[in-house]
């Protein structure tokens, strides 16, 4: 037999019966799998090849192995029976065997459990406080709108949550990821959004430390406020090895990998988020960013346009049409679609800056200027990023200004230079040594190696 592989006939069985991993649980006697206290039907083979891998979990399971302990004493070829079992099995954990959180595949050898487990003492239950469950589920709904009303919204249902169950960790990983949007919607400074994120992404984690969500907002303080890449990567997967099947988690490890250069993983992880929660308006959007960001204009556009076709006012999503048709060199529909884009009346520092880089590009300089006016007459309102006037400054070709504005936003410790890395409209500064050693100060090419 292979090194690292045991024969699973030859190991007992555990007690106890009852395991949790993730969002899971499992009963081994009555063949029962529950995901968040709901029952998740699962046939007989597939439960056999989760309880299988379950027992000698962390190592090698191997498919001769498998075949042998699901169709005992018949000598005959089960290939295509045990991967249509695996498969089921995945599917039924929201798994991939590209990205995977829970079964790892060693083509053509073998499979391995790799997320932790807990082994539950008897008549252990987890208990749901099923008030505070639904207002996180409405908070989330407002949180996909992507808007600044919409944002206070889902706030005020975080903090309902937290009146009804006090140590709800969903809920502080949630009003952890309010945080991080109001700082990348320009609501707030950088480092008071950081400040209230990492309190309460750090509370969400001591309350229960094997919470996605608490994960997750841990992973986003680490990338968005302390530029700390290893730390939020780490972060990420612990996530999906956690709850695999959750769309939010998805969602925040492609936008982690799309900012440090992995277009193609975070596209699977947006393809992941889509098909477990297929009307969510953020995951279309983000993919859309994504694919703007990998320079696919078209896919960009067709993606936008899919979720125009469900929202036809959605505001983001006409703001990332708008850059598409930039990329594509179509000026008269980009500024056309930007300026719905500012329709939503939340006058967004971003819409604004991609309008004047988009009239800039066009030629109509004079109108790029008046975007300019724009953002310093905000700024005397509200805080407004220094990434939107260098992104109008890179426009006009202002280099130097461009950079100027981007070293401030450096200072300020700006959550939008997470994308400078990866942001088209800056490829013309990238060989400029101040815009170098921007990016080497963030340790960029740490994040990169890391994603790939």
């Amino acid at each position: 037999m292979p090194a690292g592989q045991e024969d699973v006939k030859s190991l007992p069985a555990r007690a106890p019966r009852k395991l949790r991993f993730g969002v899971f649980e499992v009963d081994l006697d009555s063949r029962e799998l529950l995901k968040s206290g709901r029952q998740i039907r699962l046939q007989r083979k597939p439960f056999q090849v989760l309880e299988l891998l379950l027992r000698i979990r962390g190592r090698f399971v191997s498919r001769a192995e498998l075949t042998r302990e699901l169709w005992p004493n018949l000598h005959v070829n089960f290939e295509r029976s045990l991967n249509t079992a695996v498969n089921a099995l995945r599917k039924a954990l929201g798994d991939s065997s590209h990205n995977p959180g829970y079964i790892e595949t060693r083509p053509g050898l073998g499979y391995r459990f790799i997320a932790p487990v807990q082994e539950m003492i008897q008549n252990q239950v987890a208990v749901v406080n099923q008030d505070a469950h639904q207002n996180c589920a409405k908070a989330r709904y407002f949180l996909n709108k992507q808007t600044q009303e919409d944002l206070h919204k889902a706030i005020a249902y975080f903090q309902a949550a937290l009146d009804e169950d006090s140590r709800c960790a969903r809920a502080y990983a949630g009003l952890a990821e309010t945080s991080w949007l109001a700082a990348l919607m320009n609501m707030e400074p950088p480092g008071e959004a950081g400040s209230r994120a990492r309190l309460l992404a750090t509370t969400a984690a001591e309350l229960d430390p094997d919470n996605a969500s608490a994960r997750t907002a841990l992973g986003c303080v680490k990338r968005f406020f302390e530029w700390d890449w290893a730390g939020a990567a780490e972060e990420f997967r612990r996530a999906v090895a956690l709850d695999a099947s959750c769309p939010v988690v998805r969602q925040a490890y492609g936008s982690f990998l799309s900012s440090t250069g992995n277009m193609q993983d975070a596209l699977h992880e947006y393809r992941l988020a889509q098909g477990l929660d297929p009307v969510s308006p953020a995951a279309h959007v983000e993919a859309a960013w994504t694919l703007y960001l990998a320079r696919d204009s078209v896919g960009a556009h067709e993606q936008c346009w899919k979720m125009l076709a469900l929202e036809p006012s959605f505001g983001a999503a006409q703001h990332v049409l708008g850059l598409a048709y930039e990329q594509m060199q179509m000026y008269d529909e980009a500024v056309i679609e930007i300026q719905n884009a500012q329709s939503s009346g939340d006058e967004q520092p971003a819409v604004i800056a991609a309008l004047g880089h988009a009239w800039a590009k066009a030629g109509n300089t004079g109108e790029a200027q008046k975007t300019l006016h724009r953002l310093k007459q905000l700024s005397a309102k509200r805080y407004v990023s220094p990434y939107w006037h260098a992104i109008v400054c890179a426009g006009l070709g202002h280099s130097d200004l461009a950079i100027e504005w981007l070293e401030t936003a450096y200072q300020q410790r700006d959550v939008w230079l997470t994308w400078l890395a990866v942001d088209p409209r800056f490829d013309e500064l990238r060989d400029a040594p101040g815009f170098k050693s921007i990016l080497h100060r963030m340790h960029f090419e740490l994040a990169e190696a890391l994603s790939s």
